[in-house]
């Protein structure tokens, strides 16, 4: 945990928001885009702990980053939002969980054959989620 100090440091000075404060957003449009940013910013917690041998800190931001995107989910619900009739709030969103999806391609593919079940449930979840939100910019009702 002593080598994630320096990057917690950075965004606490930096003025990050925690996802306590993120759910406390009464806007939750705005909410699930910091949620989303917030994913990202756990993903990379992940895949440092990961490149520094940090398992235990590995499956908190893992675990962090699903939290996250399943706000940002929930909150475009709770905002009526869907992203057939409203694509434009979702693309951005899209486009990051795609990136995220992205970077846990290749931190599992970086990772001991051993860890790499360790990816596999978080994985699914965001793709799960980024699936949804990209079907329905394009236009696929389910």
């Amino acid at each position: 945990m002593t080598l994630l100090c320096p990057l917690l440091l950075f965004f606490a000075a930096t003025g990050s928001p925690t996802l306590d404060q993120i759910r406390a957003d009464p806007n939750p449009e705005h909410r699930a885009k910091a949620a989303v940013d917030y994913a990202a910013f756990a993903e990379r917690a992940a895949e440092f702990a990961s490149d520094n041998g940090e398992d235990g800190s590995l499956a908190l931001y893992l675990g962090t980053m699903v939290a996250a995107m399943e706000l940002a989910r929930d909150s475009f619900t709770a905002a009526g939002k869907t992203p057939y009739r409203q694509p434009g709030s979702f693309k951005g969103v899209e486009l990051r969980s795609h990136e995220i999806l992205h970077r846990l391609g290749d931190l599992q593919s970086k990772m001991d054959v051993d860890q790499k079940a360790m990816l596999d449930g978080p994985i699914m979840k965001i793709q799960e989620i980024h699936d949804a939100w990209f079907d329905g910019i394009m236009g696929k009702k389910k």
